[in-house]
């Protein structure tokens, strides 16, 4: 059983070790094209836990990555040229963030057809 100064102990291990997952080049291959697999291609190969809307990243691309470089430069690199930003959570959880939309930017849009 853990005391809560040995539990506090192993939550402070597990919060290190993500930051280190993060800064730590890795080997990256994963293609350009869909944003959606491309994510999940950074994941599986980053160790990264990253959580994202499927509605955020719906018609989004990217160019890929491929080559040795930290997690977090590599999810730049991912997310380059989209509205999305990464949030760091306290536990170390990476998030995608769609900003919202502006008023503006709202009205400058057409509206929908309706046929």
């Amino acid at each position: 059983m853990l005391t809560r100064p040995r539990l506090a102990l192993v939550a402070a291990a597990g919060l290190l070790a993500t930051g280190l997952a993060v800064a730590h080049a890795r080997e990256f291959d994963v293609k350009g094209g869909e944003l959606r697999p491309a994510l999940d291609a950074y994941i599986a190969q980053s160790g990264v836990q990253l959580i994202y809307k499927m509605e955020d990243v719906k018609d989004l691309s990217t160019r890929g990555i491929r080559g040795k470089i930290a997690a977090d430069a590599a999810l730049e690199r991912l997310l380059d040229g989209t509205r999305l930003r990464v949030r760091r959570g306290q536990d170390g959880a990476m998030v995608l963030i769609a900003p919202a939309r502006s008023p503006a930017a709202a009205r400058s849009e057409p509206p929908p057809r309706v046929e």
